[in-house]
């Protein structure tokens, strides 16, 4: 169909606005996925501004729940507040998209503040959501890796039913060729085998893992996974 006068500029300028608010909200969960808390929150400042400007609910949710984790990451004290108000407006639009990962940016922000049966709650919707709604499992490895440190987190912690998450995540992201979430969940085992004294396993998952990344790359993961090599070559 094609637009012209008024109602047509009008109606192209919108379509821009929404094309442009999707875009950024993608970019920034990407970002958000990496762990780049300063693009994250620069991407969704924007998405935020130009959902509010068109009373775009979906854009606006969505941007809101990103913005929400980098504000937590940050050591914003509102941003934990934000991720849940953005994850209900969400869920009101009825839109159901990426939902498990940003389940799981909360349960890392739940494990930073130490509430580990919230944590271990957004885990289990997250699994739930991910085996009813057309199979997303593209974030499954990370949801297994962080109910393992959620595991060690409690008052008596579960240092069996953790390395089993720990070993499941690491499975699962070798079987989807996800080398960041391998690398995620390799480190956390690897944390873990030290003081029960399979550090030769660790280093060799763990070295396994890093050799994949080309020289002169460096990223959070990354850089956390080689601390640990060093710490236990030590």
């Amino acid at each position: 169909m094609i637009l012209d006068g008024e109602h047509g500029i009008s109606c192209l300028s919108l379509w821009r606005s929404i094309t442009r608010v999707f875009t950024v909200c993608f970019l920034s969960w990407i970002y958000s996925t990496v762990r780049d808390v300063n693009r994250t929150r620069d991407l969704t400042d924007e998405a935020i501004a130009v959902a509010t400007q068109y009373s775009f609910e979906l854009g606006l949710a969505w941007a809101t729940t990103c913005q929400g984790w980098a504000l937590a990451e940050q050591g914003r004290e509102d941003g934990l507040g934000m991720l849940l108000r953005g994850l209900s407006a969400f869920r009101a639009t009825g839109a159901s998209i990426n939902s498990t990962h940003t389940l799981a940016l909360l349960a890392e922000i739940y494990l930073r503040h130490n509430r580990i049966d919230e944590g271990l709650g957004a885990i289990e919707d997250a699994q739930k959501f991910a085996s009813t709604w057309g199979g997303e499992l593209f974030w499954q490895a990370e949801l297994f890796r962080l109910k393992g440190e959620l595991l060690l987190r409690q008052s008596d912690p579960s240092v069996q039913a953790a390395e089993e998450s720990f070993c499941k995540a690491l499975k699962i992201a070798q079987d989807q060729h996800a080398t960041m979430l391998e690398l995620r969940a390799a480190t956390s085992l690897a944390r873990l085998w030290k003081p029960l004294n399979k550090v030769d396993e660790a280093i060799r998952i763990l070295n396994a893992v890093c050799v994949k990344f080309k020289e002169g790359v460096d990223n959070r993961e990354l850089i956390e996974a080689k601390t640990v090599l060093e710490q236990l070559r030590v």
